[in-house]
Formats: structure tokens, sequence, C-alpha cells
């Protein structure tokens, strides 16, 4: 956890999060892939020997929501792999022609029931997970009970507080970090904005707001 006035946390990651393979094939045509540097760019993307295409490798926009009753924070638990069987904060990939807070939502509504509004969800956290190519931008919200229902993706869910919380059947427990900070600001009744950064190894964890109730 970070305390107030404090700048940063920086820890090694645990176990289990690994980089993610480089491409060898086209999506389109299913030709070798060969390294290409664009005109302009200083960055080589991923070029098709066969029909030219050129994959740029954007990085996926992943959005989540710290859904909070009272002292409690709302979990899910996967019902799909990866992490089958394990606990997350619900989230999930923005779909095209989504804003973040409507991705958000949606990830919420269909991961848990929990049906709010885009226009109610505050941002709270951003980061940028280089290694397996992600954008990470969560979202946080309040809610007067406690009800949810599992979704087609999820096994259960359910509100836990700080000591109710499965923490060893987390799903990423290498930003465990980032979780415990969310029940520190819950129980403060104070909200910064936390931005991360992500290497394969490390993890960068800082306020870049002050805090509002």
């Amino acid at each position: 956890m970070l305390l107030r006035g404090q700048s940063a946390i920086v820890f090694l990651f645990m176990p289990g999060a690994k980089a993610l393979p480089e491409h060898k094939y086209c999506p389109q045509c299913g030709e070798l892939l060969q390294r290409h540097l664009v005109a302009g760019e200083e960055r080589n993307h991923w070029f098709c020997t066969g029909c030219g295409q050129l994959d740029y490798d954007y990085p996926m926009v992943v959005v989540t929501c710290f859904v909070a009753n009272d002292d409690k924070l709302l979990w899910v638990q996967r019902g799909i792999e990866p992490q089958r069987e394990s606990w997350a904060i619900p989230g999930g990939f923005m779909e095209r022609g989504e804003t973040l807070a409507e991705a958000a939502a949606r990830e919420l509504h269909e991961e848990s029931g929990v049906l709010l509004p885009a226009d109610q969800l505050q941002l709270y956290m951003t980061g940028t997970i280089t290694f397996i190519n992600q954008v990470y931008i969560a979202f946080r919200a309040r809610v007067d009970t406690d009800y949810c229902l599992a979704g087609p993706e999820s096994l259960d869910c359910g509100f836990f507080s700080k000591a109710e919380c499965p923490w060893g059947e987390v799903a990423y427990p290498q930003v465990n970090d980032s979780i415990e900070q969310a029940y520190a600001d819950l129980e403060s009744g104070r909200f910064d904005v936390w931005q991360a950064e992500m290497t394969e190894g490390r993890y960068d964890f800082w306020s870049v707001s002050q805090g509002d109730k």
C-alpha cells in the first residue's frame, strides 16, 4: 500500500506473468511475417510477405471497475481461462465503438449483473503493461446494495471486505498492491487517481492527483 506523501511503489512481479510471443504469420492470409520499418516511424512493424498487409500490433485496452458497497469491493470468480476459478475485479477488453467508461460498465454488467450508467463511473487508475501489450484503465463507483449475479463468464461474484478477500485465489497477484490501495482509499474516503507502469519483473505505482471524496 502507498501511504500519502510517498511518491511510488516499486515491487517485483510474482511468477506467472509472461511476455506475449511475437507474431509469426499474417492474420489475413497466413503467410510469414517479417519486421519492416515504416517510413516516418522509428519502430519496426510486422509486414506480410504474402499480401503486403502491415500489422502494427497496437496495444489492447483493458478496462476494470472497482465497485464499493460500504467497506467492501465487488469481486468475480472467473469462469473462463486464463485463471479460471480465481478471483478478480470485474473487467475485460474494450470493444470497437465504445468509450472507456461504456466498456467498463458493459464488462461490469456482463460479469456481475451490476448495472451502472457509464457516466456514474469515475476514473481511478491508468497503466501500461508493456510485456503483454496492454493499456489498463480502471474506474470506481459506489452502490447502495450488495446485489450481484454471476454472468456467463463468471462462476460466482460477491462483495468482500479486505479481511474477507480471497487473497490466496486472486487471478493476478502481481497487482495486489493496487487492490490494497483501493481498500485503503475506501477506508479513508479519499480517492487519488493512480498511474502504473508494468514491465516484465517490475511494477511502479504512484498517485497523480490529490484525493477527492
